[in-house]
């Protein structure tokens, strides 16, 4: 978390949502010139503000991976897609991959809401890291990636992709 304020109220502010500094997510004070995505506030309603944070901390969504015997937390919206083999599953971010103790079907429920949706058995992506639809022979499509790769979506998940995407 990022906080612009004035200097006689920035340590308050520090202080006030100090344990919410892991946050991405950054604050500003009215009148104070910031150009980017911000949340802006004024002194008189902090009690919004902590609203606003909590609501952020709580919907920010974890999943724990590991990789090189180490165990690393990962943000859902780094997640570009997830992929299962019998008895592992792997989270692939755009520069790394993970292997996770979740099954599929049960990651598939958890994270419906965020953004992600089965394409087949061992899939399921991250729509928002969709960069374009290729349509294949046998009413298949590739899904090309914002990480570089590619993956196909199975004809049996088809209805259910469009539909999330809100697709005809």
């Amino acid at each position: 978390m990022k906080i612009l304020a004035h200097n006689q109220n920035i340590s308050i502010l520090q202080e006030k949502f100090q344990r919410y500094n892991d946050l991405d997510v950054v604050l500003v004070e009215r009148g104070l010139d910031f150009q980017g995505v911000a949340y802006v506030f004024d002194m008189q309603h902090l009690e919004e503000v902590e609203a606003y944070l909590q609501s952020l901390e709580t919907s920010a969504l974890v999943i724990y991976g590991k990789k090189n015997q180490r165990i690393y937390k990962i943000d859902v919206y780094k997640i570009v897609y997830i992929e299962g083999f019998s008895k592992e599953a792997y989270i692939h971010t755009m520069d790394e991959q993970y292997e996770i103790k979740e099954k599929l079907y049960e990651l598939e429920e958890c994270l419906f809401d965020y953004g992600f949706v089965r394409i087949s058995k061992s899939l399921i992506i991250n729509c928002r890291m969709i960069e374009s639809l290729e349509p294949l022979l046998n009413m298949k499509y590739r899904i090309y990636l914002k990480n570089g790769e590619y993956v196909e979506l199975t004809r049996n998940y088809i209805a259910s992709f469009k539909k999330y995407l809100k697709m005809r």
